[in-house]
């Protein structure tokens, strides 16, 4: 018997199970190459001004392009009228606010009522997009408060507790929105935070306080450099804490008065 084998360059065939199977050859296929691009940019934030109504001091209107900064203080701290000891003072005299005592100088209005609110600001703005950098803010008394350049009440502080809240702007004329948090509850929040614990206060005298701070990224990568965003600290509980000496000396009608420096540095 004759064996035959049929070859062609468009179909083969087999015999499977009795049935005649072909598949087809394809021919050499053309190949073609080219290449497409692809970016993707990351840019900085700009600083905007959360529309904050007084007591505090007006918010500061960034310049273009800005991307840190103190956004407002505290426009004051005035504390109640105090009448003259009648008897020799032995121990730190604490003054609370002054709730109807304004301007500079204080003032009691009397009217609107509760024009000094016991509860005070600041904000810091962070849209840096650094990671790595950290923020810490300080505050001190530029000198004693004084009714002359030699009459203080040396030695007298500023004590207050401490909370923070995280700000999410929107759009004007809208508030704000304000949370309450605490320090280091995410990866971004600011990590330190004065006066914030149990038992511990803020006391601004005339040697720099830290109040807040953020920490720096931990590691390349790991996008938890603190600080990032919008955040506001909260004075509570605030009293002036004058030192029996100082107070001794006081007088009728004396008012004394000073300043407080508020300093925002981009590092820790």
């Amino acid at each position: 018997m004759n064996k035959k084998k049929l070859v062609t360059g468009l179909l083969s065939a087999a015999f499977l199970g009795g049935v005649l199977v072909t598949t087809a050859l394809p021919a050499d296929a053309a190949t073609y190459g080219k290449q497409s691009t692809g970016s993707v940019t990351f840019k900085k934030g700009q600083l905007v001004t959360p529309p904050i109504t007084p007591p505090i001091t007006p918010p500061v209107t960034p310049p273009p392009g800005t991307d840190f900064g103190l956004l407002y203080v505290p426009k004051e701290f005035n504390f109640a009228e105090t009448t003259v000891p009648t008897t020799v003072v032995t121990s730190t005299t604490v003054v609370p606010i002054g709730t109807n005592w304004e301007g500079s100088p204080a003032t009691e209005t009397g009217s609107p009522v509760g024009s000094n609110p016991t509860t005070k600001h600041f904000g810091v703005g962070d849209v840096r997009g650094k990671r790595a950098s950290g923020w810490k803010l300080e505050a001190k008394l530029t000198d004693d408060l004084a009714v002359s350049p030699t009459k203080k009440l040396d030695g007298a502080t500023i004590t207050m507790k401490q909370g923070i809240n995280e700000l999410t702007p929107t759009t004007a004329p809208a508030p704000w929105i304000s949370t309450a948090t605490t320090p280091g509850a995410t990866a971004n929040t600011p990590d330190v935070v004065t006066g914030f614990a149990a038992g511990t206060q803020v006391s601004l005298s005339t040697t720099s306080t830290l109040i807040m701070s953020a920490d720096e990224e931990s590691g390349p990568g790991n996008a938890d450099g603190r600080g990032e965003g919008y955040w506001e600290g909260e004075f509570t509980n605030i009293e002036l804490n004058i030192p029996a000496a100082a107070m001794n000396k006081v007088l009728d009608g004396e008012q004394y008065s000073g300043t407080i420096d508020w300093t925002l540095t981009d590092s820790i």
